[in-house]
């Protein structure tokens, strides 16, 4: 059974969406309902009672509230700037630098298209109807991280329940994940590239980055290996990278921009110190192949 809602958001006079506390007693809002375009008055005098909206004909029709309350969501999270980003199979909530509603991306126009980073990513409000397989598949092809919040099952008094309700995870499924994607792409690519390297006493001997002892629990957050179980990993080595110039697409899903990692994470990572001797590494491997190539 669908839920009907109390009317909090509305459309003023000059076409901008509003809050029932933002505006005027009664008839004075100058509101209409963004559902249906009837006339609006506004219940917020009261200090007992619910405030919202009522349609001037007395005909507050289901699809209205519902109307109502996606309408509301997208207002919270754009003024927020507060989205829910799935990353490797959970969710995490990040600040967009920017949000964007009903952005027309030609084959499909999601509720909320925000960018993160220089990342893009959908957020789509779940009242009356969830994203099919149909539009899931043209995110994925777009290769766009998508969450859903479902409010269909609940009712709603004010904003901040449904801020509340925005921002818990437990209202959230991933729609599509690129991070895992990008994961399945790179074990492939090391799988088949990467060199094969066995745990001993608890750490890699030679690290083909570091050239040094690694333990093995900070080597398996590289963003240049995949580890196969306890005992092995499959390391991205310079190797395969200098050699052959056909794995240049494959060595940036490695350790490029296409990385799981935001700029901000990467840049912290490569100011660490293993990220240092990983460079000073690569460096010095491709020097050796240069002095190598001099030589035939």
């Amino acid at each position: 059974m669908m839920n009907k809602h109390y009317i909090l958001q509305a459309i003023t006079a000059d076409g901008k969406s509003a809050y029932i506390d933002d505006v005027a007693n009664g008839k004075n809002c100058d509101c209409i309902c963004a559902e249906c375009k009837g006339k609006l008055i506004a219940k917020n005098n009261g200090r007992i009672k619910i405030h919202h909206f009522a349609h001037e004909s007395g005909n507050d029709n289901i699809k209205c509230s519902q109307t109502a309350l996606h309408l509301l969501a997208k207002e919270i999270i754009a003024e927020e700037k507060r989205i829910p980003v799935p990353r490797n199979g959970k969710i995490e909530f990040y600040k967009a630098d920017v949000v964007e509603q009903e952005k027309y991306l030609g084959d499909i126009i999601p509720d909320l298209y925000a960018t993160c980073e220089g990342w893009n990513f959908i957020v789509e409000i779940l009242v009356t109807h969830e994203v099919d397989e149909v539009k899931r598949k043209k995110i994925a092809n777009r290769r766009i991280s998508a969450a859903e919040i479902d409010l269909s099952d609940k009712v709603f008094e004010s904003k901040e329940e449904v801020k509340s309700a925005l921002f818990n995870s437990q209202n959230i499924r991933i729609v599509y994940d690129d991070d895992e994607k990008l994961i399945s792409e790179r074990k492939e690519i090391l799988l088949n590239f990467g060199l094969q390297i066995h745990i001993q006493r608890g750490g890699v001997i030679e690290c083909p980055y570091a050239k040094n002892f690694v333990k093995a629990n900070f080597c398996k957050e590289c963003v240049l290996c995949y580890s196969e179980n306890n005992d092995l990993i499959f390391c991205g080595s310079v190797l395969p990278i200098l050699i052959k110039p056909a794995l240049r697409t494959e060595t940036k899903i490695i350790c490029n921009q296409n990385t799981v990692m935001f700029p901000s994470e990467a840049k912290k990572y490569n100011e660490s110190h293993f990220g240092w001797k990983m460079r000073e590494a690569v460096q010095h491997a491709h020097m050796s192949l240069m002095i190598q190539s001099k030589m035939w």
